[in-house]
């Protein structure tokens, strides 16, 4: 027969139970659920620039009207300059700029699309016919234009045929991280001067005393490219 509890130690065995009762009851209760972690925006894979910037980087140098048919205003040209960056690849800010700069240089900030004194050369970046022929045999896409080709590619007319199918934008933006010996320095292309100076003299190679001159315009646009 058990012993009769004295009074205090009956209190503390009440007082025992409810306590073991509580945290059976308080580690029962559910967690909630740790909120989902929110994901920022992703960025675009290749942006492209935009009118501001591309107006700044050409120093109000931009067309204000298509006063003859080669002109054509920068608010038209950003969607062809886009479409090539995309197209081709030009990922880094200095490829883009390198790209631009030159366009700017060669074809007087979209007056021309023509050399004056040679018209088999051209499109926007005022390419010779050798370099235009060179964009087309490593583009299939480009190729269709020209039926049975490359039977019936004539060098003096391929710029003219790239212009008429709104492609004069194309052949430079290829060129700038893809033409010959193009690729190494185009992955280089920075702020820094001796970075463009590589590039120009590697895969342009427009002549010694235009470096300043498309130097200038490759930092302006550069810098408006932030």
């Amino acid at each position: 027969m058990f012993r009769s509890l004295t009074f205090s130690a009956l209190v503390a065995l009440i007082a025992l139970s409810i306590s073991l009762l509580i945290t059976e009851t308080v580690i029962a209760q559910p967690t909630s659920p740790s909120p989902a972690p929110t994901n920022p925006p992703k960025k675009p894979n290749n942006p492209g620039i935009t009118i501001n910037q591309l107006k700044k980087g050409f120093a109000g140098n931009c067309p204000t009207s298509a006063a003859t048919p080669e002109i054509i205003t920068c608010e038209d040209a950003l969607p062809f300059i886009n479409r090539a960056i995309k197209k081709y690849r030009l990922k880094t800010r200095g490829q883009k700029a390198a790209y631009v700069a030159n366009m700017a240089f060669e074809g007087g900030y979209l007056k021309y699309n023509h050399n004056l004194q040679n018209p088999s050369q051209g499109t926007r970046s005022i390419m010779p016919a050798v370099s235009l022929r060179a964009f087309v045999n490593a583009n299939k896409s480009v190729q269709k234009l020209w039926p049975g080709y490359p039977n019936n590619v004539n060098d003096s007319t391929i710029v003219d045929v790239l212009i008429k199918n709104k492609l004069d934008f194309e052949p430079g933006a290829w060129w700038t991280v893809s033409g010959p010996d193009c690729a190494t320095v185009a992955k280089g292309l920075t702020g820094v001067d001796a970075t463009f100076l590589v590039w120009e003299k590697t895969c342009i190679r427009g002549g010694e005393e235009t470096i300043q001159d498309r130097l200038k315009i490759y930092t302006n646009v550069y810098k408006a490219f932030m």
